[in-house]
């Protein structure tokens, strides 16, 4: 195990879519022409975790959780992992980390995740592109932390120098195992193995901007600037707006193929009910700009047989 204080450094198919169509109501109960789009959305509004297949339109149930005992969940990049974090009766200083293979539902490692300061209940694992290694976003009490498909801690990374990451900053998956990170709301830094130091991506200056997603290809990624969705070059560079609408947008998954942008539209912030929502829509990933009430290239995600557009209000992931 490491424990390390980071120290800065200075470097730094739209043809498809004729098929699509669909608005937010859709009066022939027949989905929203699910065929030309790959792999499967998992969505969820309640406990109750759906999937959607893709290429049939048909939607099924993929799995359930007790949310009172349930901190979060998470899928692996290839989709073929499932990762829960809850807390244990009784317990009041660790979360119980659960990995489940999704194709069987059998349970292939589970542990205690421990926290070395505090008394933290609310830690959530995130697998690595290659479903070698955990990563544990900062917490109040702690930063980074990296474990071992086993739950062995592999790494620490406490802050920049005197400045410490705090439960305000997040942390994301590169491919080849490296991260980047949300830095006290204005920096977005890249860590690559063995995590000894940052580099500088961009400076963010903007009020308010996050909700980072990274491509499969690890070559581009997507965050809400303001109310409305951008894109950019893992390098911090390119930086395009590709959404815009008279409501706000929450955060933009990349498909399978990284050929189209799975749009959290209308979102309603309600921290008062603790039921902030969204509605699903997609757009080409190709670095225009789509308004998401008008362009017809927007695609509404209804489910066959369905005639309303998917709400959601928790994990939503496109693999």
């Amino acid at each position: 195990m490491k424990r390390i204080v980071l120290i800065f450094a200075t470097c730094i198919g739209l043809l498809s879519l004729f098929f699509w169509g669909c608005s937010k109501d859709n009066d022939d109960g027949e989905g929203s022409g699910m065929g030309v789009l790959p792999g499967h959305i998992y969505h969820q509004y309640t406990s109750d975790v759906m999937k959607i297949d893709m290429h049939s339109g048909e939607e099924s149930a993929f799995f359930s959780y007790n949310a009172y005992s349930t901190v979060g969940w998470g899928l692996s990049r290839d989709g073929s992992l499932r990762m829960v974090s809850t807390r244990e009766p009784g317990t009041y200083d660790r979360n119980h980390f659960t990995i489940v293979n999704t194709a069987d539902e059998t349970i292939m490692k589970e542990f205690d995740f421990v926290p070395r300061y505090g008394n933290s209940t609310n830690n959530l694992g995130k697998i690595s592109y290659d479903n070698s290694l955990i990563m544990v976003a900062p917490d109040g009490d702690n930063g980074i932390v990296i474990l071992d498909i086993d739950g062995n801690v592999k790494y620490e990374m406490s802050g920049i120098g005197e400045e410490f990451f705090t439960s305000e900053d997040d942390a994301v998956w590169l491919p080849n195992n490296s991260i980047l990170i949300r830095f006290k709301d204005r920096l977005l830094l890249r860590s690559d193995p063995p995590y000894t130091s940052l580099n500088l991506v961009k400076e963010m200056n903007y009020e308010n901007w996050g909700n980072i997603r990274v491509s499969n290809s690890g070559q581009k990624i997507t965050f809400y600037i303001n109310k409305h969705i951008h894109m950019m070059d893992i390098t911090g560079e390119n930086l395009v707006q590709v959404t815009d609408s008279n409501t706000d947008e929450a955060f933009a998954e990349f498909s399978p193929d990284d050929k189209y942008l799975l749009i959290a539209a209308d979102y309603a912030h309600l921290p008062a009910s603790q039921n902030s929502h969204w509605f699903l829509k997609i757009i080409p990933a190709d670095g225009k700009k789509y308004n998401l009430d008008s362009s017809p290239e927007v695609i509404s995600v209804i489910p066959k047989g369905s005639s309303s557009i998917i709400r959601a209000n928790g994990v939503t992931a496109w693999r």
